[in-house]
């Protein structure tokens, strides 16, 4: 992990975050980890990064954020305090619509001298049953789901949207803590105390990239073609991801890992 600030760099239209903590506790060795995390449209490629080849409007279908204990494992995680969201309250209501074709008893009662319905025919008539079914949920703008990392190294909370198509908004209420922190060294003459690092992570399938436009088209021989755009985009956002010193994938691939930004708790009062 890497020790720096609150860094999404060029991405910063795209994903906001903080995150900080509460002073360890004296006895307990533990605090209160707070992250606050939003996603927006951004403009990627604007006035304000001069010489971008390409402008595109950027936003997210899904994310993940990856919160990362220190590399010697001094700071422990009790999963008892990690935020569990609650369970979406759903209601199933089943509506049964029943009815009766008349058409036989029609055609019966137009075939004598006098125009009577037969009432006796319509009972023969073919009927319809028809169920919906409907379910009354309290959804909010997120689904939120977390999971341990297999590595014991911390915890990931997956994000997506319940009502839309990305993601706009914060995620979740930046001032109740994700987790706990327990110092298991708390006891130390000197030196301070570790920090966490916290990740946001997505797939190449998750962007929402619209409105690309290459700025100079000449730079890839007819730019202006919707595959040369998509490349165009790619090579973007990866030289991006890695000026700031991220790993990223091959963007081709629609799996591939992108790293938005990453940011290192700090204490706070």
């Amino acid at each position: 992990m890497t020790d720096r600030p609150n860094n999404p760099r060029v991405f910063a239209e795209v994903v906001s975050i903080d995150v900080w903590r509460t002073p360890f506790a004296n006895g307990t060795g533990e605090a209160d980890l707070h992250i606050d995390v939003g996603f927006f449209e951004g403009r990627l490629g604007a006035d304000a990064l001069a010489g971008s080849p390409v402008r595109f409007r950027l936003s997210l279908k899904r994310a993940e954020i990856h919160v990362y204990r220190d590399q010697a494992n001094i700071i422990e995680i009790p999963a008892s305090s990690v935020a569990r969201e609650a369970l979406v309250a759903s209601k199933a209501k089943t509506t049964t619509t029943q009815s009766k074709s008349i058409k036989g008893a029609v055609k019966a009662a137009l075939s004598g001298q006098t125009p009577k319905l037969d009432l006796s025919v319509e009972a023969k008539g073919a009927t319809e049953i028809t169920k919906r079914i409907e379910k009354d949920e309290d959804l909010g703008e997120m689904r939120i789901a977390h999971r341990k990392m297999p590595d014991g190294r911390g915890y990931v909370f997956t994000i997506q949207p319940s009502t839309s198509q990305r993601l706009d908004g914060p995620a979740w209420d930046p001032a109740i803590p994700r987790m706990k922190l327990r110092d298991t060294k708390a006891m130390r003459k000197r030196g301070d105390p570790p920090e966490v690092t916290v990740q946001i992570h997505c797939r190449r399938e998750d962007l929402h990239i619209v409105d690309a436009t290459v700025v100079d088209a000449t730079v890839w021989n007819g730019g202006l073609l919707s595959r040369n755009k998509q490349i165009a985009v790619e090579q973007y956002i990866k030289k991006e991801v890695l000026a700031m010193g991220l790993p990223c994938g091959d963007l081709s691939d629609s799996f591939a890992t992108i790293i938005l930004g990453d940011a290192v708790s700090v204490e706070e009062q």
